[in-house]
């Protein structure tokens, strides 16, 4: 299970919002350090959650993925838009029509409502949809959100390269359903703060925004996010960092660290300060 089921209790330090892809890991290896840091960081009493906009796989596929390649964690650290989506709609008695992989139409089945799209939806959610996607599918969603339907997004990436190739991403497929429906989709993803506030919704006690540090490579996701819910951000220079560099239009971030290694320091600096 994911970080939207699971609680880890008791923390007395920061939380530590730590993008997945570009800052723990890049390709199929983490960064070298990278664990290490991470149990330093736990070691110290903060929070660690591993916050990413992954909507291909469900929860338990990712936390394997990230043991394999030799990263401890447990599964309640783990916070994906498939849990977000949990978190949110669970205490709305959400009727869901889920366009999205099976396997992650399975795990939102197994804490939701999932219905067909001829069974009175409340909102039809959308993610990554690669392998199932058709025209009648996308069709029935679009009738759906016309009749009154809530249209949700897991993420709103444009494209992304899939075997090397360019795909188009699940924001491209939410963009035809609200040019049709006239809708605009909320997205439970990155760089939405209400992603922010789900994933610390699994943290006990919540931190105030001064000991709340979103941690990433992305200057689009990661620090816009971090910035407009006023809360501590990191920029590390893996990932994209180096593609965004030059962009001025980019929101800037707190920090910048050379990788994810430098972070337990930079918090140990920022305890230090506040004593």
């Amino acid at each position: 299970m994911g970080g939207a089921s699971e609680e880890v209790r008791g923390t007395t330090g920061h939380a530590v919002l730590l993008d997945l892809q570009g800052t723990v890991y890049e390709g199929d290896r983490l960064v070298p350090g990278a664990d290490d840091a991470v149990a330093a960081l736990r070691d110290a009493g903060h929070a660690v959650r591993f916050v990413t906009n992954t909507d291909s796989q469900d929860s338990p596929s990712v936390v394997a993925m990230l043991r394999d390649m030799g990263l401890a964690l447990d599964a309640a650290e783990l916070f994906t838009p498939v849990d977000a989506a949990i978190a949110d709609l669970r205490p709305r008695d959400a009727r869901v029509h889920v366009l999205a992989t099976g396997a992650v139409r399975d795990q939102l089945a197994a804490s939701l409502t999932v219905v067909g799209v001829d069974d009175g939806p409340t909102h039809v959610l959308v993610g990554d949809v690669h392998d199932v996607l058709d025209y009648p599918a996308l069709d029935g969603a679009f009738r759906a959100v016309l009749g009154g339907a809530e249209l949700l997004a897991l993420q709103q990436g444009r494209w992304f390269l899939r075997g090397g190739r360019p795909a188009l991403d699940t924001g491209s497929v939410v963009a035809a359903i609200e040019h049709g429906a006239e809708v605009t989709a909320r997205t439970l993803g990155k760089p939405s703060t209400d992603f922010l506030r789900l994933a610390l919704g699994t943290v006990d006690p919540a931190p105030g925004p001064a000991r709340t540090w979103v941690v990433g490579d992305d200057r689009s996701s990661d620090v816009a996010m971090g910035r407009a819910a006023g809360v501590r951000t990191v920029l590390v220079r893996t990932g994209k960092f180096a593609r965004q560099e030059h962009d001025g239009a980019l929101p800037r971030p707190e920090h910048v660290l050379a990788d994810v290694t430098g972070l337990p320091a930079l918090l140990a600096g920022a305890e230090g300060a506040a004593g």
